[in-house]
This record gives structure tokens, C-alpha cells and sequence, in this order.
């Protein structure tokens, strides 16, 4: 059962591979065609199959409700980006200055990271430029970036990004590191049934019920 089990794992962890590495292949042609997923699914099997990868570290858990508002939320803010990057193309005032802005992310979890960087960058105006794995920092290039204000946009939706992606596929750790991070900027925790902090304080509970049964 366990060698099932670890082949099974094995199985999703490539197809979760090949789905991502050919989701990068298309935002690096940034063309959504046949022959370019053919391509794109040509060189992912051939980087699979002829390269170490580390294992994914998957969460175990998918919420299909915030997974949804994930989808819509991303959709909707990829309309009202085209249309702002569009306004900003034609309007008689000259655009302002960009900016890198360093973000805080909560998660470690590198599949966590790397979805945060694709989503952003599948935005139009916004683009992560590095990652500081270490300290899980991302740095995101803002379009027409140059006050405060808009330099705190960019830093509140990389990560409201983060956050429903946690919502929807993150671990209990992610939830509770979320959570924490949360409190730190003033917003009140979510999903904090979820987090390992709680599982252990419901585990001691259930523990001292059954000693005094």
C-alpha cells in the first residue's frame, strides 16, 4: 500500500511539473495556440524525463469555493489591468516611472512562490523580476509606479494573490503563517480551524476526553 501510495504521489508531482512548466512555456511565447501547448508539452516531458527536479511539496487539501474566487478574481483583474495599460498607451499625460517593489510573502512553500510569480506576471502591468528564496521575498516591477500610494497597490495585490492562493490549495502551516502575517498588517486571521495550531489544541482535546472517559 505505501509503494502504491509513493508512486501514486509520484505520478501527480510530474503531472503538476508538466502542467506548470508548460503553462511558463506559454507566457514565455505569450501565445495561446495548439502548436505552441504542443511545443511547450514536447520540452516539459523532455525537461521531466531528463532532469533531477525536486519533489513538490503539495498541500493535501483543495477548496473548491475559494478556488473558484480565485479564478474569478484573477480574471477580473486581468480585464481591468488591460484596460488601464491600455489607457495609459493613449492618454495625452506621459506615463510615470515604474518601481520594484520587495514583497513579503508569508508561504516557504516553493510551488506557493512560483504561483504567485506566473499569477503576477499573467497581470498585465505587474511583473516579479527576482525572488529571494531565503527570506521569501518577491520583487515586483508596478507600470506607472512612482508615489506611495501605488506602490502600496502593487504590494496589496501581490499579496491578495497570495492569499487566495493559500485559501484554496495552501497547508495548514501556510494557513497559520497567513494568519500570522495577517495580524501583523492589522486583518483579522481566517480559516483558523484549519491551521496546525488549532488541530493540535482539538487533538489535546480529544486526548484529555477520552483519559477522563
Amino acid at each position: 500500500m505505501g509503494a502504491r501510495r509513493r508512486k501514486r504521489q509520484s505520478f501527480v508531482e510530474q503531472l503538476l511539473y508538466l502542467v506548470v512548466l508548460i503553462l511558463v512555456w506559454v507566457f514565455l511565447w505569450d501565445s495561446v495556440s495548439v502548436l505552441t501547448i504542443l511545443s511547450g508539452l514536447v520540452v516539459a516531458f523532455t525537461v521531466v524525463r531528463a532532469f533531477y527536479l525536486p519533489p513538490i511539496q503539495l498541500s493535501g487539501r483543495l477548496n473548491l469555493l475559494y478556488g473558484t474566487v480565485f479564478v474569478f478574481w484573477f480574471m477580473l483583474n486581468v480585464l481591468l489591468s488591460s484596460i488601464q495599460v491600455a489607457w495609459l498607451t493613449v492618454r495625452p499625460r506621459p506615463v510615470s516611472a515604474g518601481s520594484v517593489v520587495a514583497v513579503d510573502l508569508a508561504t516557504r512553500s516553493d510551488l506557493l512562490i512560483t504561483l504567485v510569480t506566473m499569477v503576477n506576471g499573467l497581470i498585465p502591468g505587474s511583473l516579479v523580476i527576482e525572488i529571494d528564496r531565503a527570506r521569501a521575498v518577491v520583487f515586483v516591477h508596478g507600470l506607472n509606479c512612482a508615489d506611495e500610494e501605488e506602490i502600496e497597490k502593487v504590494r496589496m495585490k501581490t499579496h491578495q494573490i497570495e492569499t487566495l492562493l493559500i485559501y484554496a490549495i495552501g497547508s495548514p502551516h501556510d494557513i497559520e503563517a497567513l494568519n500570522d502575517a495577517r495580524r501583523e498588517r492589522g486583518q483579522p486571521p481566517r480559516l483558523e480551524s484549519l491551521t496546525i495550531r488549532e488541530r493540535a489544541r482539538r487533538a489535546r482535546q480529544l486526548k484529555e476526553a477520552r483519559g477522563n472517559g
